[in-house]
Protein backbone atom coordinates (compact mmCIF):
# COMPACT_ATOMS: atom_id res chain seq x y z
CA UNK A 1 0.00 0.00 0.00
CA UNK A 2 0.99 3.46 -1.06
CA UNK A 3 0.42 6.64 0.51
CA UNK A 4 -1.81 7.48 -1.98
CA UNK A 5 -3.93 4.78 -0.94
CA UNK A 6 -4.27 6.87 2.52
CA UNK A 7 -6.64 9.66 2.98
CA UNK A 8 -5.99 11.71 6.30
CA UNK A 9 -8.96 13.70 7.06
CA UNK A 10 -10.32 16.53 9.99
CA UNK A 11 -13.37 14.87 11.70
CA UNK A 12 -16.07 17.27 10.54
CA UNK A 13 -18.68 15.97 12.96
CA UNK A 14 -19.08 18.28 16.45
CA UNK A 15 -17.78 18.03 19.71
CA UNK A 16 -19.19 20.09 22.52
CA UNK A 17 -17.54 21.86 25.29
CA UNK A 18 -17.37 19.00 27.81
CA UNK A 19 -15.17 16.79 24.90
CA UNK A 20 -19.08 14.48 23.94
CA UNK A 21 -19.72 13.67 20.48
CA UNK A 22 -22.84 15.50 18.52
CA UNK A 23 -23.34 12.34 16.93
CA UNK A 24 -23.94 10.42 20.11
CA UNK A 25 -27.29 12.39 20.65
CA UNK A 26 -28.07 12.12 16.81
CA UNK A 27 -27.62 8.79 16.88
CA UNK A 28 -29.85 8.26 19.93
CA UNK A 29 -32.32 10.81 18.57
CA UNK A 30 -32.22 8.81 14.89
CA UNK A 31 -33.37 5.64 16.82
CA UNK A 32 -35.97 7.36 18.69
CA UNK A 33 -37.74 8.34 14.93
CA UNK A 34 -36.84 5.10 13.29
CA UNK A 35 -34.22 6.61 11.11
CA UNK A 36 -31.48 4.13 12.09
CA UNK A 37 -31.96 2.67 9.16
CA UNK A 38 -31.21 6.06 6.96
CA UNK A 39 -27.63 6.66 8.99
CA UNK A 40 -26.70 2.88 9.91
CA UNK A 41 -22.85 4.11 10.69
CA UNK A 42 -24.45 7.24 13.08
CA UNK A 43 -21.33 8.11 15.45
CA UNK A 44 -19.41 5.02 13.97
CA UNK A 45 -16.26 6.82 13.59
CA UNK A 46 -12.77 7.02 15.73
CA UNK A 47 -13.35 9.71 18.23
CA UNK A 48 -10.39 11.74 17.18
CA UNK A 49 -9.23 15.10 15.20
CA UNK A 50 -7.86 13.02 12.20
CA UNK A 51 -9.42 9.79 11.12
CA UNK A 52 -7.54 7.91 8.02
CA UNK A 53 -8.85 6.16 5.39
CA UNK A 54 -7.02 3.50 3.91
CA UNK A 55 -7.51 1.15 0.25
CA UNK A 56 -7.31 1.30 -3.20
CA UNK A 57 -10.80 2.94 -3.36
CA UNK A 58 -10.52 5.28 -0.54
CA UNK A 59 -11.91 8.45 -1.93
CA UNK A 60 -15.24 6.26 -2.96
CA UNK A 61 -15.23 4.47 0.87
CA UNK A 62 -14.96 8.13 2.22
CA UNK A 63 -17.80 8.98 0.01
CA UNK A 64 -19.78 6.11 1.43
CA UNK A 65 -18.85 6.57 4.61
CA UNK A 66 -19.53 9.74 5.29
CA UNK A 67 -23.29 9.35 3.91
CA UNK A 68 -24.22 6.85 5.75
CA UNK A 69 -22.65 8.36 9.27
CA UNK A 70 -24.99 11.57 8.22
CA UNK A 71 -21.97 14.10 7.60
CA UNK A 72 -23.97 14.85 4.19
CA UNK A 73 -26.16 16.60 2.67
CA UNK A 74 -27.07 13.91 0.23
CA UNK A 75 -24.95 15.13 -2.67
CA UNK A 76 -21.09 13.86 -2.93
CA UNK A 77 -18.38 15.41 -1.39
CA UNK A 78 -15.02 16.69 -0.94
CA UNK A 79 -13.10 14.61 1.12
CA UNK A 80 -11.72 17.02 3.82
CA UNK A 81 -7.79 16.08 3.43
CA UNK A 82 -5.62 17.82 6.34
CA UNK A 83 -3.84 19.09 3.12
CA UNK A 84 -7.47 20.60 2.11
CA UNK A 85 -7.90 21.93 5.36
CA UNK A 86 -4.60 23.46 5.96
CA UNK A 87 -4.66 25.18 2.29
CA UNK A 88 -8.07 26.91 3.66
CA UNK A 89 -6.99 27.75 7.27
CA UNK A 90 -3.97 29.76 5.24
CA UNK A 91 -6.94 32.56 4.66
CA UNK A 92 -7.80 33.26 8.18
CA UNK A 93 -5.10 34.54 10.71
CA UNK A 94 -7.64 32.60 13.38
CA UNK A 95 -6.15 29.39 14.83
CA UNK A 96 -7.13 25.86 13.86
CA UNK A 97 -8.47 25.67 17.55
CA UNK A 98 -10.05 28.97 18.10
CA UNK A 99 -13.61 28.57 19.04
CA UNK A 100 -15.98 30.88 16.94
CA UNK A 101 -18.92 29.72 19.80
CA UNK A 102 -21.28 26.54 19.81
CA UNK A 103 -23.79 25.65 17.27
CA UNK A 104 -26.90 25.10 18.37
CA UNK A 105 -29.07 23.01 19.00
CA UNK A 106 -26.83 20.55 20.38
CA UNK A 107 -24.18 22.91 20.59
CA UNK A 108 -21.06 21.61 19.09
CA UNK A 109 -18.09 24.20 19.17
CA UNK A 110 -17.68 25.88 16.06
CA UNK A 111 -13.54 25.78 15.81
CA UNK A 112 -11.94 27.54 12.71
CA UNK A 113 -10.74 24.16 11.77
CA UNK A 114 -14.17 22.07 12.38
CA UNK A 115 -15.55 24.85 9.90
CA UNK A 116 -12.73 24.71 7.69
CA UNK A 117 -13.45 21.18 7.06
CA UNK A 118 -17.11 21.06 6.21
CA UNK A 119 -16.09 24.47 3.82
CA UNK A 120 -13.98 21.34 2.37
CA UNK A 121 -16.49 19.09 2.14
CA UNK A 122 -18.77 21.45 0.22
CA UNK A 123 -16.56 22.02 -2.31
CA UNK A 124 -15.16 25.94 -1.08
CA UNK A 125 -12.22 26.99 -2.61
CA UNK A 126 -9.67 27.76 0.42
CA UNK A 127 -10.27 31.33 -0.48
CA UNK A 128 -13.44 31.49 0.57
CA UNK A 129 -13.34 30.75 4.04
CA UNK A 130 -13.09 33.90 5.56
CA UNK A 131 -16.82 34.52 3.94
CA UNK A 132 -17.29 31.27 5.94
CA UNK A 133 -16.20 32.31 9.08
CA UNK A 134 -18.04 35.65 8.90
CA UNK A 135 -21.95 33.62 7.99
CA UNK A 136 -20.54 31.34 11.12
CA UNK A 137 -20.37 33.93 13.58
CA UNK A 138 -23.68 35.60 12.02
CA UNK A 139 -25.47 32.22 12.74
CA UNK A 140 -23.54 31.90 15.93
CA UNK A 141 -25.38 35.66 17.38
CA UNK A 142 -28.47 34.85 19.90
CA UNK A 143 -30.00 37.33 17.75
CA UNK A 144 -30.18 34.80 14.80
CA UNK A 145 -32.30 32.09 17.28
CA UNK A 146 -30.17 29.01 15.57
CA UNK A 147 -31.88 26.89 17.93
CA UNK A 148 -35.27 27.89 16.42
CA UNK A 149 -34.06 28.10 13.03
CA UNK A 150 -32.70 24.57 13.26
CA UNK A 151 -35.50 23.02 15.09
CA UNK A 152 -38.51 24.52 13.73
CA UNK A 153 -41.17 22.59 11.98
CA UNK A 154 -41.36 25.99 9.57
CA UNK A 155 -39.59 25.14 6.22
CA UNK A 156 -36.81 27.94 7.32
CA UNK A 157 -33.51 28.52 6.03
CA UNK A 158 -30.64 31.52 6.43
CA UNK A 159 -30.29 33.03 2.90
CA UNK A 160 -26.82 34.84 2.95
CA UNK A 161 -26.31 37.91 1.06
CA UNK A 162 -22.66 39.24 0.30
CA UNK A 163 -21.20 42.88 -0.29
CA UNK A 164 -18.30 44.68 -0.46
CA UNK A 165 -14.79 44.48 -2.37
CA UNK A 166 -14.45 40.46 -1.49
CA UNK A 167 -17.71 39.87 -3.55
CA UNK A 168 -15.73 40.72 -6.58
CA UNK A 169 -13.29 38.95 -5.72
CA UNK A 170 -14.10 35.60 -5.67
CA UNK A 171 -16.56 36.11 -7.91
CA UNK A 172 -19.44 35.20 -6.17
CA UNK A 173 -22.75 36.18 -8.33
CA UNK A 174 -25.27 38.97 -7.42
CA UNK A 175 -26.26 39.42 -11.74
CA UNK A 176 -27.73 37.15 -13.78
CA UNK A 177 -29.24 33.92 -12.46
CA UNK A 178 -27.54 34.93 -8.77
CA UNK A 179 -29.53 32.06 -7.63
CA UNK A 180 -28.06 29.24 -9.54
CA UNK A 181 -26.75 27.32 -11.05
CA UNK A 182 -23.73 27.51 -12.25
CA UNK A 183 -21.71 29.62 -9.44
CA UNK A 184 -19.20 28.00 -7.48
CA UNK A 185 -18.98 30.12 -5.15
CA UNK A 186 -22.70 31.06 -4.56
CA UNK A 187 -23.41 27.40 -4.09
CA UNK A 188 -20.88 25.82 -2.14
CA UNK A 189 -20.65 29.29 0.48
CA UNK A 190 -23.94 28.35 1.21
CA UNK A 191 -23.65 24.80 1.40
CA UNK A 192 -20.90 25.01 3.61
CA UNK A 193 -23.01 26.42 6.36
CA UNK A 194 -25.70 24.18 5.82
CA UNK A 195 -23.21 21.20 6.77
CA UNK A 196 -22.11 23.12 9.45
CA UNK A 197 -25.45 23.69 10.97
CA UNK A 198 -25.45 20.19 10.50
CA UNK A 199 -22.24 18.48 11.28
CA UNK A 200 -21.72 20.46 14.04
CA UNK A 201 -25.31 21.63 15.70
CA UNK A 202 -26.68 18.38 14.77
CA UNK A 203 -29.42 19.69 12.98
CA UNK A 204 -29.96 16.58 10.84
CA UNK A 205 -33.66 16.17 9.44
CA UNK A 206 -36.33 13.87 10.92
CA UNK A 207 -34.02 13.55 14.32
CA UNK A 208 -33.67 17.35 15.24
CA UNK A 209 -34.56 19.25 12.57
CA UNK A 210 -38.61 18.71 12.39
CA UNK A 211 -39.09 21.51 8.92
CA UNK A 212 -42.33 19.48 7.86
CA UNK A 213 -41.02 19.45 3.65
CA UNK A 214 -38.39 21.37 3.82
CA UNK A 215 -36.90 23.29 0.57
CA UNK A 216 -34.01 23.87 -2.03
CA UNK A 217 -32.76 27.06 -0.37
CA UNK A 218 -31.63 24.37 2.55
CA UNK A 219 -28.89 23.03 0.32
CA UNK A 220 -27.86 26.46 -0.49
CA UNK A 221 -28.88 29.84 -0.74
CA UNK A 222 -26.44 32.34 -1.11
CA UNK A 223 -25.80 35.51 -3.73
CA UNK A 224 -23.67 39.03 -3.69
CA UNK A 225 -25.95 42.15 -4.21
CA UNK A 226 -25.29 43.47 -7.42
CA UNK A 227 -23.83 46.81 -6.16
CA UNK A 228 -22.82 48.04 -9.78
CA UNK A 229 -25.98 48.35 -10.63
CA UNK A 230 -27.72 49.39 -7.48
CA UNK A 231 -28.62 53.13 -7.00
CA UNK A 232 -29.08 52.80 -3.15
CA UNK A 233 -26.08 52.11 -0.31
CA UNK A 234 -25.85 48.41 -0.74
CA UNK A 235 -27.28 46.28 2.72
CA UNK A 236 -23.87 46.59 4.49
CA UNK A 237 -23.55 50.09 4.32
CA UNK A 238 -27.25 50.42 5.75
CA UNK A 239 -26.10 48.56 8.73
CA UNK A 240 -23.54 50.97 9.52
CA UNK A 241 -19.90 49.93 7.49
CA UNK A 242 -17.76 51.57 4.99
CA UNK A 243 -18.74 51.09 1.35
CA UNK A 244 -15.48 49.85 0.99
CA UNK A 245 -15.49 46.85 3.40
CA UNK A 246 -16.60 43.24 2.88
CA UNK A 247 -19.71 41.86 5.10
CA UNK A 248 -22.27 39.24 4.99
CA UNK A 249 -25.51 39.30 6.20
CA UNK A 250 -27.69 36.62 7.37
CA UNK A 251 -31.60 36.88 6.91
CA UNK A 252 -34.39 34.12 6.91
CA UNK A 253 -36.15 32.47 4.14
CA UNK A 254 -39.36 30.32 4.46
CA UNK A 255 -39.13 30.19 0.22
CA UNK A 256 -38.09 32.07 -3.03
CA UNK A 257 -41.02 33.32 -4.54
CA UNK A 258 -40.24 34.69 -7.83
CA UNK A 259 -42.12 38.24 -9.04
CA UNK A 260 -42.52 39.66 -12.64
CA UNK A 261 -42.72 43.28 -12.92
CA UNK A 262 -42.43 46.33 -10.63
CA UNK A 263 -42.96 47.41 -7.68
CA UNK A 264 -47.16 46.77 -7.51
CA UNK A 265 -46.48 43.44 -8.95
CA UNK A 266 -44.03 42.57 -5.43
CA UNK A 267 -46.34 44.29 -2.92
CA UNK A 268 -49.19 42.00 -4.43
CA UNK A 269 -47.23 38.86 -3.91
CA UNK A 270 -45.78 39.84 -0.41
CA UNK A 271 -50.04 40.35 0.15
CA UNK A 272 -50.82 36.94 -1.20
CA UNK A 273 -47.57 35.19 -0.37
CA UNK A 274 -48.02 36.22 3.40
CA UNK A 275 -46.02 34.12 5.83
CA UNK A 276 -48.86 33.41 8.64
CA UNK A 277 -45.59 32.67 10.84
CA UNK A 278 -43.76 35.44 9.40
CA UNK A 279 -46.36 37.92 10.92
CA UNK A 280 -47.16 36.12 14.13
CA UNK A 281 -43.38 36.24 14.91
CA UNK A 282 -42.49 39.92 13.45
CA UNK A 283 -40.21 38.49 10.84
CA UNK A 284 -38.10 40.19 8.02
CA UNK A 285 -38.95 39.35 4.99
CA UNK A 286 -36.01 40.13 2.01
CA UNK A 287 -36.88 41.50 -1.12
CA UNK A 288 -34.35 40.73 -4.24
CA UNK A 289 -35.35 43.41 -6.46
CA UNK A 290 -33.95 43.56 -10.10
CA UNK A 291 -31.84 46.37 -11.27
CA UNK A 292 -34.47 47.42 -13.73
CA UNK A 293 -37.09 48.16 -10.91
CA UNK A 294 -34.39 49.55 -8.69
CA UNK A 295 -33.55 51.87 -11.80
CA UNK A 296 -36.73 52.81 -12.29
CA UNK A 297 -37.77 53.70 -8.82
CA UNK A 298 -34.64 55.96 -8.40
CA UNK A 299 -35.48 57.76 -11.47
CA UNK A 300 -38.76 58.39 -10.13
CA UNK A 301 -36.87 59.91 -7.10
CA UNK A 302 -37.86 56.94 -4.44
CA UNK A 303 -35.06 55.69 -2.29
CA UNK A 304 -34.70 52.31 -0.29
CA UNK A 305 -37.06 54.27 2.36
CA UNK A 306 -39.93 55.04 -0.03
CA UNK A 307 -39.68 51.92 -2.15
CA UNK A 308 -40.10 49.87 2.00
CA UNK A 309 -43.03 51.78 2.56
CA UNK A 310 -45.18 51.31 -0.51
CA UNK A 311 -44.43 47.80 -0.50
CA UNK A 312 -45.53 48.06 3.63
CA UNK A 313 -48.47 49.72 2.53
CA UNK A 314 -49.88 48.16 -0.59
CA UNK A 315 -48.27 44.62 -0.06
CA UNK A 316 -51.12 43.06 2.59
CA UNK A 317 -53.28 40.27 3.79
CA UNK A 318 -56.38 40.68 3.49
CA UNK A 319 -58.58 41.18 6.62
CA UNK A 320 -61.03 38.64 5.57
CA UNK A 321 -58.48 35.64 4.79
CA UNK A 322 -56.88 36.33 8.19
CA UNK A 323 -59.82 36.06 9.97
CA UNK A 324 -59.97 32.47 8.43
CA UNK A 325 -56.65 31.50 8.29
CA UNK A 326 -55.79 28.18 9.90
CA UNK A 327 -53.24 30.13 12.67
CA UNK A 328 -56.24 32.31 13.48
CA UNK A 329 -58.62 29.09 14.28
CA UNK A 330 -56.19 26.44 15.30
CA UNK A 331 -53.32 27.88 17.11
CA UNK A 332 -54.59 31.15 18.36
CA UNK A 333 -57.57 30.26 19.31
CA UNK A 334 -56.98 30.55 23.10
CA UNK A 335 -54.27 33.82 22.93
CA UNK A 336 -54.31 37.01 20.40
CA UNK A 337 -51.76 38.05 17.88
CA UNK A 338 -49.21 40.58 18.35
CA UNK A 339 -51.17 43.85 19.14
CA UNK A 340 -49.60 45.48 16.00
CA UNK A 341 -51.26 42.94 14.00
CA UNK A 342 -54.64 43.68 15.71
CA UNK A 343 -54.00 47.01 15.46
CA UNK A 344 -53.88 46.95 12.12
CA UNK A 345 -56.56 44.43 11.22
CA UNK A 346 -59.19 46.77 13.21
CA UNK A 347 -58.46 49.55 10.80
CA UNK A 348 -58.43 46.97 7.19
CA UNK A 349 -55.67 44.69 5.69
CA UNK A 350 -52.42 43.30 7.82
CA UNK A 351 -48.62 44.71 6.25
CA UNK A 352 -46.23 41.90 5.77
CA UNK A 353 -44.19 43.48 8.35
CA UNK A 354 -44.72 45.20 11.75
CA UNK A 355 -42.89 48.36 10.19
CA UNK A 356 -41.63 49.50 6.51
CA UNK A 357 -37.89 48.97 8.15
CA UNK A 358 -38.29 45.29 9.06
CA UNK A 359 -38.40 44.83 4.90
CA UNK A 360 -35.04 43.87 3.66
CA UNK A 361 -34.34 45.22 -0.04
CA UNK A 362 -31.53 43.67 -1.86
CA UNK A 363 -30.63 44.38 -5.40
CA UNK A 364 -30.11 41.46 -7.60
CA UNK A 365 -30.43 39.90 -10.63
CA UNK A 366 -29.48 40.65 -14.43
CA UNK A 367 -30.49 43.58 -15.83
CA UNK A 368 -33.25 42.93 -18.43
CA UNK A 369 -36.63 44.72 -19.72
CA UNK A 370 -39.29 41.80 -18.27
CA UNK A 371 -37.84 42.42 -14.95
CA UNK A 372 -37.75 39.26 -12.61
CA UNK A 373 -37.71 40.09 -8.31
CA UNK A 374 -38.02 37.31 -5.85
CA UNK A 375 -39.90 37.64 -2.11
CA UNK A 376 -38.39 35.61 0.56
CA UNK A 377 -41.12 35.83 3.40
CA UNK A 378 -39.75 35.00 6.73
CA UNK A 379 -39.96 33.25 10.15
CA UNK A 380 -39.67 35.59 12.94
CA UNK A 381 -38.88 34.57 16.13
CA UNK A 382 -37.36 37.29 16.92
CA UNK A 383 -36.96 39.61 13.81
CA UNK A 384 -33.80 38.69 12.43
CA UNK A 385 -31.10 40.37 10.07
CA UNK A 386 -27.31 39.98 11.23
CA UNK A 387 -24.23 41.59 9.33
CA UNK A 388 -21.07 40.96 10.08
CA UNK A 389 -17.76 42.34 8.59
CA UNK A 390 -15.46 39.55 6.38
CA UNK A 391 -11.80 39.71 8.27
CA UNK A 392 -9.24 39.11 5.97
CA UNK A 393 -5.49 37.93 6.72
CA UNK A 394 -3.14 41.02 6.47
CA UNK A 395 -1.59 38.96 3.14
CA UNK A 396 -4.82 38.41 1.93
CA UNK A 397 -3.29 39.76 -1.98
CA UNK A 398 -0.43 37.86 -2.91
CA UNK A 399 -2.98 34.07 -1.46
CA UNK A 400 -5.60 35.25 -3.66
CA UNK A 401 -2.74 35.69 -6.50
CA UNK A 402 -1.25 32.29 -5.13
CA UNK A 403 -4.45 30.70 -5.39
CA UNK A 404 -4.93 31.77 -8.85
CA UNK A 405 -1.85 30.64 -10.03
CA UNK A 406 -2.86 27.36 -8.34
CA UNK A 407 -5.88 26.74 -10.15
CA UNK A 408 -4.18 27.88 -13.46
CA UNK A 409 -1.20 25.32 -13.21
CA UNK A 410 -3.82 22.45 -12.62
CA UNK A 411 -5.71 23.36 -15.97
CA UNK A 412 -2.21 23.67 -17.62
CA UNK A 413 -1.02 20.11 -16.34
Amino acid sequence: MTDSDSLWLVVPAGQQASGAWVDDTLKARAAEQGMSGRVPLAADFPRQRVEVVRGPNAAERVQELFLRRGWTDGLPVVAPTIARVKAALRFTSLGPAEVLGEVEPLKGLATTERVAANAVMAGCRPEYLPVVLAAVECLLDPAFNLRGVQTTDENVTPLLVVNGPVARLLAINGGFGALGPGWQANATIGRAIRLVMNNIGGGWPGAVSFAGLGQPGRYTLCLAENEAQSPWAPLHVEAGMAAGQSAVTLTRAESVINVTGGLREIASVMGSAASGFGILWSGRPTVLIAPAVAADCARRGLGKDEVRRFLWEQGRWRRADWEKSWLTERILANRRWPDWVEAEASRGDIPATRTPDDIVLVVAGGDIPIPQNAYCPSWGFPPARITREIRLPADWTQLLADAAEDAAALVAR
